[in-house]
């Protein structure tokens, strides 16, 4: 904890305010605050004006003491278990905008809303966003970009959640083929069942690319439908890329047992709507 008294130091033209000193050497500091809660990992609860410090790596949390005066408290991301802070007003309508195909009104919203919110809940979402837009504009190398600036704070996010399926694909079509392995290996390792089950979704299709439709079945797809049934958000985007497989391969009656399989499991899935 510190209090927020403004601390001074002297130069050759006089006094200048220890936060001055800091923004000039850290200018990269410069972050929006944000208000909100945090919830630590030995169950206490912090509100206030969050802001995220990159170079030194920690929270600071401009908050209130129970007897009155504001104070600021740091946090390591270690003491941290979970961030809540309301959504930013401009994603919804910059990912529609996106989704609609306005790439030039969505993509500066969704670029300031990944600054303003750098590990603070909103980020990921935005940056998701945003590389669908730059996919969608076919350009995957700014699709890859837009979700490394999360992932270089976060590494864990290249290889489980949400942003990783769609790095992948950004990866993929970038031909950044060494890369995207190297993070399947490490989702199917250390990501967890969900993460483990997309990874080789995504292995599948990184071989449907090299035109190997059999090993993108056994090595990818059918994994997932015979080894993870329990995983019920993946399993309709494997059974359908599975059924494309064997089609590729002219084995019709295979194919045909993936499309029953998804239309009678999972008839409410896009992957059944795509059928």
């Amino acid at each position: 904890m510190r209090n927020t008294t403004t601390t001074c130091r002297r130069t050759a033209g006089g006094l200048l305010p220890l936060a001055a000193l800091l923004a000039l050497l850290l200018g990269n500091e410069a972050r929006a605050q944000v208000s909100g809660t945090i919830h630590t990992v030995d169950r206490k609860t912090v509100q206030g004006q969050i802001r995220w410090m990159s170079v030194a790596k920690k929270y600071v949390v401009l908050t209130v003491r129970p007897g009155g005066g504001q104070f600021e408290l740091e946090l390591q991301p270690s003491q941290v278990d979970r961030i809540v802070v309301p959504q930013p007003k401009e994603l919804a309508p910059a990912v529609q905008a996106a989704r609609a195909g306005n790439l030039a009104a969505a993509i500066p919203v969704l670029e300031k809303i990944v600054k303003d919110y750098a590990m603070l809940q909103w980020d990921e979402p935005a940056a998701r966003a945003l590389a669908e837009a730059q996919l969608a504009n076919n350009n995957a190398a700014a699709a890859a970009k837009a979700c490394e600036v999360v992932i270089a704070m976060k590494p864990e996010a290249a290889f489980m959640g949400d942003l990783a399926t769609i790095y992948w694909q950004a990866l993929l079509k970038a031909n950044r083929s060494a890369k995207l392995n190297e993070l399947l290996d490490e989702a199917i390792k250390k990501g967890g069942r969900e993460a483990s089950a997309n990874a080789l979704v995504m292995r599948g299709d990184l071989l449907m690319d090299k035109k190997l439709p059999r090993d993108a079945l056994k090595d990818g797809y059918l994994r997932v439908v015979v080894l993870y049934k329990n995983v019920r958000a993946v399993q309709p985007e494997a059974l359908y890329k599975a059924a494309k497989a064997f089609e590729a391969l002219h084995q019709n009656p295979n194919a045909e047992k993936m499309r029953t399989l998804l239309r009678t499991q999972y008839p409410a899935s896009e992957f059944a709507k795509k059928l």
